[in-house]
């Protein structure tokens, strides 16, 4: 039988005991302190983890919102790239706070889960968008790949998923120099990643993007191309944040208002 897909609140618990944990382990060399409210003791306090959870609670489709996306490709946001979601993201991604990545990956797998029904019967390989060399000597880590792996570790993966280095950055592509991708316009998006990555799974396969922020889209739609360049399928892109709003929130029946207990472990 497929495995039953997690509950918000099952996902917040085994995030927050692995926190806590973490946070025990750290205060004997080092104070910690919640990434949002700065206060002492715990890398995200009760109150933050909660109004974090509760932002992530209903996954929504965000592809409409982003302009340089094919409209045939259905792309689900975990929560709004906004308050706590943004300001762990960025804890995560600049300073390192690798301490979060299980209270965000809990947020990526109930994303994950209500995209899952739209996809095909089958394995479906997730495909994190690679970090650019670049970026990774910077960071030393890949923030998306990072969180697929947590899913992956805690089998909180929707049933037939597995995590896949699908996709790999082009030297020789048209990945341009200067300002960085945020303070670009959508011309400069749309130039910026063009070219810039190639397809490293099979022919066939049928592939789901994963990336951490979708703004106009123009990376999830560099990612799609190399793929189905490749010759593997793309059947949707699932995202951590969509910095716009919700344009059509997904059905009640593909997000329960109201998440019973646990049914599996994490």
């Amino acid at each position: 039988m497929p495995a039953t897909p997690p509950s918000a609140r099952a996902l917040d618990r085994a995030a927050a005991r692995v926190l806590d944990r973490l946070a025990e382990a750290a205060e004997v060399l080092l104070p910690v302190e919640c990434a949002v409210c700065r206060a002492p003791g715990s890398a995200l306090c009760r109150a933050c983890r909660l109004l974090l959870r509760r932002s992530c609670a209903r996954p929504f489709e965000a592809s409409s919102a982003a302009p340089l996306l094919d409209p045939a490709l259905p792309v689900v946001a975990a929560g709004r790239y906004a308050h706590g979601l943004a300001t762990c993201l960025l804890a995560l991604k600049n300073t390192g706070r690798t301490d979060l990545v299980p209270v965000l990956a809990a947020c990526l797998a109930t994303a994950l889960h209500s995209a899952a029904p739209d996809w095909p019967p089958g394995p479906v390989l997730l495909v994190p968008v690679p970090t650019s060399p670049a970026a990774l000597r910077r960071r030393w880590f890949d923030p998306v790949r990072v969180l697929l792996d947590d899913c992956a570790r805690r089998g909180v993966l929707p049933a037939g998923a597995v995590v896949s280095r699908g996709l790999r950055h082009r030297a020789s592509g048209t990945l341009l120099p200067g300002p960085a991708q945020k303070r670009l316009g959508t011309a400069g998006r749309r130039a910026r990643p063009s070219g810039s990555m190639r397809c490293a799974a099979a022919p066939g396969a049928r592939c789901v993007v994963v990336d951490d922020v979708l703004t106009t889209g123009a990376t999830v739609a560099e990612a799609a191309r190399a793929l189905r360049a490749g010759g593997a399928e793309v059947v949707g892109a699932v995202v951590l944040a969509a910095v716009r709003p919700p344009a059509v929130p997904l059905t009640a029946d593909s997000v329960p208002a109201r998440p019973g207990p646990g049914e599996y472990p994490v």
